[in-house]
């Protein structure tokens, strides 16, 4: 999907000055080798994913005590836990001993203490060493040794982690970005439910996606079935002009964004005392929210490789909806094509961008939201 804008409507920014080998009302984007050098993917993972608060999942995934969350944040595995009073604590993916990965999968925990399978040394779950089987207790200060940890902070019951001890409180990041994620705090996505999440893994670079979601200009062509519920899509545009709550309308008769309206699904409560439409917008680095009626979709990108990206979907709906009593597909289904046409556009770039012909792609003035985009990764990568 692409994002409705959530600052207030506007014509796209003024045009930059014009420079030496410019096109008149182009914006040089991303070059080749951005897309497709493995020594770029390599430093971007240090400068961006290394440094900024990353989207890896939802709060509800950790119910009880114990249970654990894994999670890739740039070129590092993360494990989220909820200790006994909680919170959410965070740590690299790592005994402190050896070096083994202490866990490959999220799961329930069941309370315990987090084990490595090498050597049986167990953490707490405040990160503590407590245990170190054969090893006599005075064998060594096990207080001097334990888990290293990460930030873990949420938003909306979504849960972000920096490996940057210098990022700012998540909060203010959000508020600090052009695309205003802030402005969804009306929504209040914490008290939906999480009932479904899917997984795709499209050779596409991690920007490609991005870019992709940043436009509309590709909708009329790619997603005939979604301009057909969002007629302003048709246009190209991913606003709808005059209006500046952020939102864009469905078309007249229209309730959902979903294979069919008569689902029988609950809107969600934010959205019970508003005509039809949906929100979302992009946050920097690898997170897109998608407000419906009657579904929210949250999307994380994790980049494997130059040409490798996980996508993974995150499906909300209102508190009172269940998978025995409620039909969630036609959302599900409706989401799940329209990601599916953005993955194939997305590998066919992908394959074109690798060519020797290709230098850079070009934004046009419907495309500032990309241009914003570029604008901060290059901030980044150059720091």
């Amino acid at each position: 999907m692409t994002p409705p804008r959530t600052t207030r409507d506007a014509t796209p920014d003024a045009a930059p000055a014009p420079t030496p080998g410019a096109i008149a009302g182009l914006t040089p984007g991303f070059t080749r080798e951005e897309y497709v050098s493995p020594e770029v993917f390599a430093h971007e993972m240090r400068t961006v994913f290394a440094t900024q608060w990353c989207f890896v999942g939802r709060a509800e995934q950790l119910t009880a005590a114990g249970d654990r969350l894994v999670a890739d944040v740039g070129d590092e595995s993360v494990l989220l836990v909820r200790d006994r009073a909680g919170a959410v604590r965070g740590w690299y993916n790592v005994c402190a001993h050896r070096g083994a990965r202490l866990c490959e999968t999220s799961g329930p925990g069941h309370g315990g203490a987090i084990t490595c399978p090498y050597h049986a040394w167990s953490y707490s779950l405040e990160g503590r060493l407590v245990a170190t089987p054969v090893l006599r207790d005075d064998a060594f200060d096990r207080d001097a040794i334990g888990l290293t940890p990460v930030r873990v902070e949420e938003w909306m019951g979504s849960l972000f982690v920096t490996r940057s001890a210098e990022a700012p409180p998540l909060r203010d990041a959000l508020a600090a970005m052009w695309s205003r994620p802030v402005d969804l705090d009306r929504f209040d996505l914490g008290a939906l439910r999480l009932l479904r999440v899917t997984v795709d893994q499209p050779r596409a670079n991690w920007k490609v996606l991005v870019e992709n979601y940043a436009e509309c200009l590709h909708c009329p062509r790619v997603h005939p079935e979604l301009v057909d519920v969002v007629p302003a899509y048709r246009a190209g545009k991913n606003w709808e002009p005059g209006r500046t709550d952020g939102g864009v309308a469905l078309s007249p008769g229209r309730l959902a964004l979903a294979t069919r309206d008569d689902a029988g699904l609950p809107a969600i409560p934010s959205m019970r005392d508003m005509d039809p439409g949906v929100w979302g917008t992009f946050v920097y680095p690898n997170m897109l929210v998608d407000i419906a009626p009657t579904g929210v979709v949250l999307t994380a990108y994790v980049p494997r490789g130059p040409d490798h990206t996980t996508v993974v979907s995150y499906y909300l709906f209102a508190p009172e909806v269940s998978t025995t009593t409620h039909d969630i597909e036609p959302v599900v289904e409706f989401s799940d094509l329209v990601n599916r046409q953005d993955l194939a556009v997305c590998e066919r770039v992908q394959r074109g961008v690798a060519s020797s012909a290709f230098v850079h792609g070009w934004h046009t003035r419907l495309e500032d939201y990309a241009r914003k985009f570029v604008d901060r990764y290059r901030a980044d990568v150059t720091a």
